[in-house]
C-alpha cells in the first residue's frame, strides 16, 4: 500500500543528499531564506534510483489522524478519519496507481485492462490473483468482487458513499432523457469479472477501482436482512473487521488510539521471498491540534508530519544533523484563487445578485487583468508561506505532470499595466482623493470575503487589500465563517468577491461540476443555463472541453486516445489564464518531515511511502 498524498518524501539514497547538500548551505543565508529545493525532475529522479532493502520485522509506526473515526464500515463512512485507517491498509482495491507515474498498476487484479472485449469501448475483462486471502483464511474470489459492487456499493438500500462514482446519465435514443445508468458487473468464473458500462468512457479504471473489496462470506447475510449499515460499527472490536490488506485492526482507545497489527499472511512479498509487510504494527495516534501534532513529532512521538506552511522554516532548520529528515515532495496539488461574481442576474424579488456596476467590472476581463498585475505574490509567498510557496498562472498546478502546462497567459506584478487597464476601462481618480471611480461617480471598491479561521487566507486578504490601494481600488475585507461563507456561494449568491483554495486530482477535466455552465460550483457565475446568450465564447469552448474529455475512442486499438485528453486539458488551462474566471494566486510546497527512525522510504510527487516495505533501524537512538 502506497501512502498516497490526498487528494494524493522523498528521500533516501541519492534524493537526501541532494537536499542535505543544500541545507548545508542554509545556514550562511539570512533565517527567512529556505534552501533551493529539490525540483519535480531532482525528486522523481532520486526515486527512480532508489533501491529497497531487505527488511526487518517487527517494530511500529507512530502514524496519527486528526479526529476521532466514525465508523469502523468503510462502505458506509464519511469521514476522512475511517478511510485513513481503514482504506489500503484493510482493505483493498483490485488497482493501484504507479508511485512515479500515476499510471494504474494491478493490486487485487492480476494485471490492468487495456484494451476493450468489444468494438464499442464498453466492456472490460478483469482477472483477479489466485493468492490473496482474507484475514480469516478464506480465499478471495470473483464472487467478493461482485458483492462489493452490486449487494453494498450500487445497493440502493445501502448508504454507500462510493456509489455516484459508479453511476453515469446516460441519454436515451428513444426518449431523449437523460437517466442514471449503474455499472454492469458479472462473474465469468471464479478468477474473472466482467464490467459492462452503459457509455463508453476513457477513465474506466477509476470505476473498476470504484469500490473496495468486502468478504461476501461474513457480510452476505447482514445485507440481506437489512443490518448491513449498522455492522462493524464503532463499538464492534476491532479484531472482527476482515479485509484482505496488510494490516489488521486489533485495538480502538476512544479518544486516544486505533492500532492494526500485521497480517502474517499477506500476499506480497519483497525480492528475497519475505512475506510483507515488516513492521508489526501501526499506532494511530488521534491528535486533534495540529501545533500538538508538530511537539509530539519534535520529542519523537510521532514518525511523520506534513509541515505547515508557518512551521516550514522551524521544521527544516532544525532537521539538519537532528534525528529526522526534511522531505520535500514538489509542488502541492492545490492553490489559492480570488473569484469576482460575475453574475448578471436578479433575485426573485427584483433585487440583483451583484450591483449592476460592480457585475459590469467584474465581466469585464480588464478589471480582472488589472487585478492580476496587482498581486505581489513574491510578498505573499514570504509572508504567508516563509518562501515555500509560488506564483500560480492557471487552475493546475504541475504537481500532476500529464496534463500540466506552463504556456499559458501570466500576470507579473505590474502597477502600472494595472493603472493602464483600469483607465481604458473609465475607472479614474476623479475628484483627486486617491481613488478611483467610474464614469457615473461609483467609487471603484468592492468586499472580498474569506474564511476567519484560516490564517493565511486572512494574511493574503491583508497584501492584497494594500496592493490595490497602490492603483486606486478600495477593498473591504470580510471574514466569515466557513459554513457561512458556503451558504453564501452556493445557495445565496450574495457576496462581491471571495478568496479560497482548491485541490484538483490527476485527471483535471473530470471537474465538470466546477467548470460547466449550469452547474453549482462554477462560482465565478454559478447555474447560468449552457444556452444562455449571457455566455461569452471562451465560456461555451470550456463547456466543449468538458463535453469532449475522456470520450476520444480508437475502435482499432480498442484504447481511448489520452493524447486527445492532454490537448484539451491544456486548452483549458491557457483559456482560464486569459480570461480568469478565477484570478491565480498561489500553491505551496509540500514538505513532510519523518524520523530517521524508520527505513526503507521510498517517496515521489505523489507517495510518501510504500507501508509494506518500512522497517525500523535497529541502531537508532532515540
Amino acid at each position: 500500500m502506497k501512502r498516497l498524498i490526498p487528494p494524493l518524501v522523498v528521500l533516501a539514497g541519492f534524493g537526501a543528499f541532494i537536499w542535505l547538500f543544500r541545507l548545508s548551505k542554509a545556514y550562511e543565508m539570512p533565517e527567512k531564506t529556505p534552501p533551493p529545493l529539490p525540483t519535480a525532475d531532482e525528486i522523481q529522479e532520486a526515486a527512480k534510483g532508489f533501491k529497497y532493502e531487505i527488511g526487518k520485522y517487527g517494530g511500529s509506526l507512530n502514524d496519527f489522524i486528526d479526529n476521532e473515526m466514525k465508523d469502523l464500515n468503510l462502505a458506509i463512512s464519511t469521514d476522512a478519519q475511517t478511510s485513513s485507517v481503514m482504506g489500503s491498509l484493510v482493505f483493498e482495491l483490485l488497482l493501484d496507481r504507479d508511485p512515479l507515474t500515476l499510471d494504474w498498476e494491478p493490486l487485487l487484479a492480476a494485471e490492468v485492462p487495456t484494451h476493450s472485449e468489444d468494438p464499442e469501448g464498453l466492456i472490460w475483462i478483469v482477472k483477479l490473483r489466485r493468492d490473496v486471502k482474507w484475514h480469516d483464511g478464506a480465499k478471495f474470489t470473483a464472487d467478493d468482487v461482485v458483492f462489493s459492487f452490486n449487494d453494498i456499493t450500487l445497493n440502493e438500500t445501502i448508504p454507500a458513499s462510493g456509489r455516484p462514482a459508479l453511476q453515469m446519465m446516460v441519454k436515451e435514443e428513444a426518449t431523449g432523457k437523460t437517466v442514471k445508468k449503474n455499472v454492469l458487473v458479472e462473474k465469468v468464473d471464479e478468477f474473472t469479472v466482467r464490467f459492462t458500462f452503459p457509455q463508453r468512457y476513457a477513465l474506466y479504471q477509476n470505476l473498476i477501482n470504484g469500490t473496495y473489496m468486502y468478504p461476501k462470506h461474513i457480510l452476505k447475510s447482514h445485507v440481506d436482512d437489512g443490518t448491513f449499515a449498522s455492522t462493524w460499527n464503532i463499538a464492534t472490536p476491532p479484531e472482527q473487521v476482515i479485509g484482505t490488506g496488510p494490516y489488521m485492526p486489533a485495538e480502538y482507545v476512544s479518544g486516544e488510539r486505533f492500532i492494526e497489527k500485521r497480517n502474517p499472511n499477506y500476499w506480497k512479498k519483497d525480492e528475497a521471498g519475505n512475506r510483507l509487510p515488516y513492521l508489526d504494527r501501526i499506532v494511530f495516534n488521534i491528535i486533534q491540534n495540529p501545533e500538538t501534532m508538530k511537539n509530539r513529532f519534535l520529542v519523537g512521538e510521532i514518525d511523520y508530519l506534513d509541515v505547515r506552511s508557518i512551521d516550514l522554516g522551524e521544521i527544516i532548520r532544525k532537521s539538519a544533523g537532528g534525528k529526522f529528515d526534511a522531505v520535500p515532495m514538489g509542488p502541492r496539488a492545490g492553490w489559492s484563487y480570488i473569484c469576482l461574481n460575475q453574475n448578471p442576474r436578479a433575485r426573485p424579488d427584483g433585487r440583483p445578485y451583484v450591483k449592476p456596476h460592480k457585475s459590469g467590472w467584474f465581466r469585464d476581463v480588464r478589471f480582472r487583468r488589472a487585478v492580476a498585475h496587482c498581486l505581489d505574490k513574491d510578498s505573499i509567498k514570504w509572508l504567508v508561506s516563509d518562501g515555500f510557496a509560488a506564483a500560480n498562472w492557471s487552475p493546475y498546478t504541475p504537481k500532476y505532470t500529464k496534463y500540466y502546462t506552463s504556456n499559458v497567459k501570466t500576470y507579473p506584478y505590474d502597477l502600472d499595466a494595472s493603472r493602464q487597464l483600469l483607465d481604458e476601462m473609465g475607472l479614474k481618480d476623479r475628484n483627486g482623493d486617491g481613488w478611483r471611480e467610474d464614469e457615473q461617480g461609483n467609487p471603484a471598491e468592492f468586499i472580498l470575503t474569506t474564511v476567519a479561521d484560516q490564517p493565511t487566507l486572512v494574511t493574503m486578504v491583508t497584501i492584497i487589500e494594500q496592493d490595490l490601494k497602490k492603483v486606486g481600488v478600495k477593498l473591504v475585507p470580510e471574514f466569515i465563517q466557513f459554513n457561512l461563507l458556503v451558504r453564501r456561494i452556493s445557495q445565496d449568491w450574495d457576496w462581491e468577491a471571495i478568496i479560497l483554495s482548491y485541490t484538483a486530482g490527476p485527471e483535471p477535466l473530470l471537474g465538470k461540476t466546477i467548470w460547466k455552465s449550469g452547474e453549482p460550483r462554477r462560482v465565478w457565475n454559478p447555474r447560468m443555463p449552457a444556452g444562455s446568450a449571457e455566455n461569452r465564447d471562451w465560456e461555451k469552448r470550456i463547456d466543449q472541453i468538458f463535453d469532449q474529455a475522456y470520450t476520444d475512442w480508437d475502435p482499432i486499438e480498442k484504447r481511448f486516445r489520452w493524447e486527445t485528453d492532454v490537448k484539451l486539458a491544456h486548452e483549458w488551462q491557457q483559456i482560464c489564464a486569459e480570461n480568469l474566471p478565477h484570478i491565480y494566486l498561489m500553491y505551496g510546497i509540500q514538505v513532510y518531515a519523518f524520523s530517521k527512525r524508520i527505513r526503507n522510504r521510498r517517496s515521489t510527487l505523489y507517495s510518501l511511502y510504500d507501508i509494506e516495505r518500512l522497517f525500523e533501524d535497529p541502531e537508532f537512538v532515540r
